[in-house]
């Protein structure tokens, strides 16, 4: 008689518009799970659906140190209990947990072997369990994790590939990124046509993937984030920073979200400086009224200009939890003008419009109208992989993107939108090279 492996229960986590991919896996009988690559910005959504299935969170694990988005690893272990894992070695401070390649993590009667697959960065691992291999930044769908920095070794990435060979064709493959809205791929499907194992050659994906390219906005934040799991300064609530307001406290409000974002809503008084623009304008915080309130959309950006202003100096400011969009849930005045839609989401209308009438087009004129669809899922891969979008370039020249100046009280009327609502200026660089 022989045991059956135990079927993980699967929940793939996304943030709309982004390329992120984090994951629930459990044990749906023994009630036990596991999360791998959370975002700090959905914490709570892991902990609610945990709470709402029943489970016990075991194990947390990062596949690597993220350089392009905030790890909410530290946090979710904060709020659980639950043990931090990840690769023996790795400079992340609150992972409590050191991972050994081969090291079986049991979650119920589930079993995740532990892999170490370096190449994207020094720390990478993969996942694998009954029929599922989750892979991180180490395989993208058609591609795999870049190479050109942190560490990254192209030949350690080629390396890394090969300990996948034994595994069947029909491994679902569950990648930590994907910029083209796809969820997972098959191992059957990544043999064919992944960039890693097409190559004639170790050396061939060495010449392919050392070629250097832009690095992920903010890189520099996000790893001092990432490596101590918390932002420095203090954290303000709505209510705490309302009744600073209402008691004539008066501390200057700093929204650092792009002035095209700031010109559809902000809090009466703030100032608006653009992430991007913050560290070479900190001097202007010195004549600003203390302490100065860090505010952006959810907290994300605010936690990254926390460290900007930490590595100038820069030590009288405080961080509002939740940013506008928690202001706005907790019932409190925000002003108004015209709103936009984000240069991201203008893309994302502008390119699947031009695909589809390139399609409708090939079917029913010209089989050459089909050169539209291929010539704008051309950009949208390069935009992926270099940070540079033109479209999004284009789209900001645009009429009904001029940013007039604002009455918030700050410094917007910048005519460039900047900032976290271009696609390109999210991923930065991207952390991808291939078919993601």
């Amino acid at each position: 008689m022989h045991a059956t492996a135990t079927k993980p229960w699967i929940k793939q986590m996304k943030m709309p518009g982004e390329g992120c991919l984090g994951y629930i896996v459990a044990d749906e009988h023994k009630k036990e799970a596991l999360v791998i690559d959370p975002r700090h910005d959905q914490v709570d959504e892991y902990v609610a659906e945990i709470k709402k299935r029943g489970f016990t969170l075991k194990f947390i694990v990062d596949t690597h140190t993220h350089a392009d988005h905030l790890s909410g690893a530290a946090l979710l272990k904060q709020k659980t209990g639950a043990s931090y894992g990840m690769l023996a070695g790795t400079l992340v401070e609150p992972a409590d947990t050191a991972l050994h390649d081969g090291q079986v993590l049991h979650i119920g009667d589930l079993e995740l072997r532990v892999l170490e697959t370096p190449g994207h960065t020094p720390d990478s691992l993969t996942l694998s369990a009954p029929g599922h291999l989750f892979t991180g930044d180490t395989m993208l769908i058609g591609g795999a994790g870049r190479t050109d920095f942190m560490g990254g070794d192209p030949g350690a990435l080629y390396d890394s590939f090969q300990k996948f060979s034994a595994l069947p064709d029909d491994t679902t493959v569950w990648p930590g990124h994907d910029y083209e809205g796809r969820s997972n791929s098959d191992l059957g499907a990544e043999r064919r046509q992944n960039l890693v194992f097409a190559a004639a050659s170790r050396q061939a994906v060495i010449d392919k993937l050392s070629l250097r390219g832009p690095l992920p906005a903010n890189m520099a934040e996000i790893l001092t984030f990432n490596r101590k799991g918390s932002a420095p300064g203090v954290h303000v609530d709505c209510g705490t920073l309302a009744d600073m307001l209402a008691h004539d406290e008066h501390p200057q409000l700093v929204d650092v979200r792009s002035p095209l974002e700031f010109g559809g809503e902000w809090i009466e008084g703030s100032w608006n400086i653009p992430m991007p623009e913050l560290d070479p304008r900190v001097r202007e915080l010195e004549k600003a009224r203390k302490p100065v309130i860090l505010v952006c959309r959810s907290g994300n950006r605010a936690l990254m200009a926390a460290q900007v202003l930490e590595r100038r100096g820069f030590k009288d400011y405080r961080i509002l939890e939740g940013g506008v969009v928690a202001w706005r849930r907790a019932g409190r005045q925000l002003a108004g003008g015209r709103k936009r839609l984000s240069i991201e989401r203008q893309v994302q209308i502008g390119a699947g419009t031009l695909m589809l009438t390139g399609l409708a087009l090939g079917t029913f004129v010209n089989p050459l109208f089909y050169l539209i669809s291929a010539f704008v899922g051309a950009g949208l891969t390069f935009a992926g992989l270099s940070g540079f979008c033109g479209m999004a370039r284009v789209l900001m020249r645009m009429p009904w993107n001029t940013i007039s100046p604002s009455t918030g009280g700050g410094t917007a009327g910048s005519c460039a939108s900047g900032g976290a609502s271009s696609p390109c200026a999210v991923s930065g660089g991207g952390c991808g090279a291939g078919g993601n």
